[in-house]
């Protein structure tokens, strides 16, 4: 048993164009692909494995039929991994909470985080709001006061964005991301610049859901992320964050590392080439470390972000 490679699912999206396809070298991508999805278990949308005994086989298939290649304590697959390259700016959105969630009749709610992977100068994202409480809220939007009431947050490459639900957020263009998302696929949008399509018309918004989630916790607008850095041989393992919805890491190999393995890991190369077990690795392959490995062996100049319970 070694890793196994999975196919990324491409995200059509108004705001996208050719980033994701050229950045990642996914040269089967049509034009018009927002995102890619490297790693979910959604029914209907599931990454499918490419390589070993399980080459055909989906993720979610794996997931219910192969619990020792996870060993995990969650019963469904917990995360959706994706790629990001906005050439536009995004709508301005939220996601519920685990309470929020359930009453609607979903398992959870839904935490995300971004890692930049590439920035362009002065990028920001949206990231919060200056209303004190509902009612301010309502006022902001009555007045249609939209640049008063959002706050920005600036970004640079690698940067590390943590966006608990509840918090109103968008990316906008400029960055290539990798995001983690728990698997609860929620999502309420709360403006969108009064954009129209081609017919005049502008999106759909879920404004009341939107206010029905908003947190108003001053102390949650603020990206309070401390990483801790460990070196290992060759390699620097830097851990932005460790909470019940999921760790994220990113190796940074120069040269050869065997790192041990304790539990399942889902791998993407952001940066740079090399190899793993000796399979050749470049810019947007993603592969599952099965948790029956002890460890794995990591070669090449390369940036790998990993995400794992």
């Amino acid at each position: 048993m070694s890793v196994l490679f999975f196919k990324p699912i491409a995200r059509p999206a108004i705001w996208g164009k050719t980033l994701v396809k050229d950045y990642f070298h996914y040269d089967d991508f049509p034009e018009g692909i927002g995102q890619s999805w490297s790693f979910s278990a959604q029914e209907g949308a599931s990454t499918v494995c490419t390589n070993g005994e399980f080459e055909g086989k989906t993720l979610l298939e794996l997931w219910n039929h192969h619990p020792e290649l996870f060993n995990s304590s969650f019963e469904r697959f917990p995360v959706i991994i994706s790629l990001v390259g906005p050439e536009d700016d995004l709508s301005i959105q939220i996601h519920p909470d685990d309470d929020y969630a359930k009453k609607i009749g979903y398992a959870s709610g839904k935490n995300e985080a971004w890692y930049f992977i590439e920035s362009k100068e002065n990028a920001n994202i949206v990231y919060g709001h200056n209303a004190k409480d509902e009612k301010d809220m309502r006022s902001y939007i009555a007045r249609d006061d939209w640049n008063g009431l959002i706050r920005h947050l600036d970004v640079h490459t690698g940067d590390f964005v943590y966006l608990p639900a509840g918090l109103l957020h968008a990316l906008r263009a400029g960055s290539v991301v990798y995001e983690i998302q728990q698997a609860t696929d929620i999502t309420y949008r709360f403006y969108d610049y009064h954009r129209k399509d081609a017919q005049g018309k502008e999106r759909e918004l879920h404004l009341e859901q939107a206010i029905a989630c908003m947190s108003y916790d001053q102390e949650m607008m603020k990206n309070h992320i401390e990483p801790k850095e460990e070196t290992v041989d060759h390699a620097k393992v830097t851990t932005f964050i460790s909470n019940k919805s999921f760790t994220v890491k990113k190796v940074e190999i120069h040269g050869k590392s065997v790192l041990p393995v304790t539990q399942y890991l889902l791998a993407t190369v952001v940066k740079g080439n090399g190899k793993v077990d000796g399979t050749d690795i470049q810019v947007g392959d993603n592969f599952l470390v099965p948790a029956n490995l002890m460890s794995i062996t990591l070669e090449g100049d390369m940036d790998i972000m990993i995400t794992c319970e």
